[in-house]
C-alpha cells in the first residue's frame, strides 16, 4: 500500500501539471490547490487550511511567528501537512471578470524580488514540517511545496553569497545548517538560524502557463 504522502504528492504534481490558470499569489494557489485535493475522487477523509499548531507545542521552534499549516489531508487517521510557496516576477495579462473581457492589462502576479528571503522561507517551511512530525504520531511525512516563476530560485548563488546555505539549485545534497554568512546583516538578525534533519535533494520541474515559464518542485519531508 503506498504511503499518505506518495498520494498526495501524486494529487500536488496532477494540479501543478494540469492547472492552466496565472493565480495571483500563494492564497489563490492555496485555495485552488486545497478545492483541487478535496475533489480528488473522494480520496480523503478531510483537508483543512490554515490548519494551526501551538508553536508552544514544538520544540525548537526559534520563530517568533506562530503556525498555521497551509494545508493539511486525512486518510486513515494519517495526516499530512503541505507548506506551501508561491514566489513571483511581475507578469500582467488582460482578464475576463463576469464573463466580459475588461479593456485594460492588470498585474497577475506581483514582482516579489528578495529571492535570498524566499529561499529561507522555503527551509524554514521545511524545518516546521519535520517539527510537527516528530511532535504528532499521526503524521509520518509531509511536503514543502516551490512554485516559482523566477528562474533564480533554480541557480545556485555564488559561495560568498550571504544566504549560500539557503540555495535550492538541483542535484546536490544541500547541507543542513541554514545559516547566513553575514551574522550582522539584517537578514541574519531578523531571521535566525536553525538546522533541518537531513540533507534533501531538490529536483526541479518546468512547465509553461499561458507563456509563462514556470518552475516547480515537491520536497517529501
Amino acid at each position: 500500500m503506498p504511503m499518505l504522502v506518495d498520494i498526495v504528492r501524486k494529487d500536488v504534481c496532477a494540479f501543478l501539471e494540469s492547472n492552466e490558470e496565472l493565480l495571483f499569489n500563494e492564497r489563490d494557489f492555496q485555495m485552488h490547490l486545497a478545492t483541487w485535493l478535496r475533489t480528488s475522487n473522494n480520496r480523503y477523509e478531510d483537508v483543512d487550511v490554515e490548519y494551526y499548531v501551538p508553536k508552544s507545542e514544538l520544540e525548537n521552534y526559534v520563530w517568533d511567528s506562530e503556525l498555521r499549516l497551509d494545508i493539511v489531508v486525512k486518510k486513515n487517521n494519517e495526516y499530512c501537512p503541505i507548506e506551501l510557496k508561491y514566489k513571483t516576477k511581475k507578469v500582467e495579462r488582460q482578464i475576463a471578470r463576469f464573463d466580459e473581457q475588461l479593456h485594460h492589462k492588470v498585474v497577475v502576479m506581483k514582482n516579489q524580488g528578495a529571492q535570498d528571503l524566499g529561499m529561507y522561507d522555503f527551509w524554514k517551511d521545511v524545518r516546521r514540517v519535520e517539527l510537527v512530525q516528530k511532535r504528532f504520531k499521526r503524521v509520518k511525512n509531509g511536503l514543502a511545496v516551490f512554485v516559482t516563476n523566477d528562474e533564480f530560485y533554480t541557480k545556485g548563488s555564488k559561495e560568498t553569497s550571504n544566504n549560500y546555505l539557503f540555495n535550492m539549485d538541483a542535484d546536490k545534497a544541500h547541507p543542513k545548517q541554514k545559516r547566513w554568512a553575514k551574522p550582522e546583516s539584517t537578514c541574519a538578525k531578523t531571521h535566525p538560524n536553525f538546522e533541518v534533519e537531513k540533507e534533501y535533494i531538490i529536483d526541479w520541474h518546468n512547465r509553461k502557463i499561458d507563456g509563462v515559464a514556470f518552475h516547480y518542485c515537491i520536497l517529501s519531508i
